[in-house]
């Protein structure tokens, strides 16, 4: 609460903010951005007819991709928590989008493969995406080197957390 007030005093007033301060701030946009991407791709869903998905559960869809994934490969990217991901992944099996199968070789390993109404969703959320990324120049003026720069700057963080608990720091 008091880093929001000094947050707050400073924008106010003008006044770069502290490393701690523009933390703080930056956390806080990654949340709210994440949560805001779940949105648009839930809108975008429901303006076309597929009510049935939340965003988390279309951005699934997309992450498995064409091919049969892993279900250990989506964990492994951190892109979804265990129980997220286990409670999205029989969703998405109950409704029809996926289908899920032990590996011959190793049966402790569930391999995910996307259903014809998998994949269309899924080329849905690629299309939006691929209309974002047309816009954002001349809309936002979020040019491809503000990206560059934000990926690097994103990759450092996760690094740096990762960093965190395997070294115990």
């Amino acid at each position: 609460m008091a880093m929001t007030m000094t947050m707050n005093a400073a924008a106010a007033a003008n006044e770069p903010l502290s490393l701690s301060e523009a933390f703080v701030k930056s956390l806080s946009l990654l949340e709210q951005a994440h949560r805001r991407l779940h949105d648009v791709v839930k809108d975008d869903l429901e303006r076309n007819g597929e009510r049935h998905l939340t965003g988390v559960q279309a951005l699934l869809l997309y992450e498995i991709g064409e091919e049969e994934t892993p279900a250990s490969a989506l964990r492994s990217r951190g892109a979804f928590a265990g129980t997220s991901l286990s409670y999205n992944i029989k969703k998405l099996q109950e409704g029809g989008y996926l289908t899920q199968c032990r590996s011959q070789a190793d049966k402790r390993t569930v391999r995910l493969r996307l259903t014809d109404r998998g994949l269309k969703v899924r080329a849905r959320v690629e299309g939006l995406f691929d209309r974002q990324a047309t816009a954002l120049e001349p809309t936002a003026s979020v040019r491809p080197d503000d990206l560059v720069q934000f990926n690097r700057t994103v990759s450092r963080l996760e690094r740096f957390w990762s960093d965190q608990i395997r070294f115990q720091l």
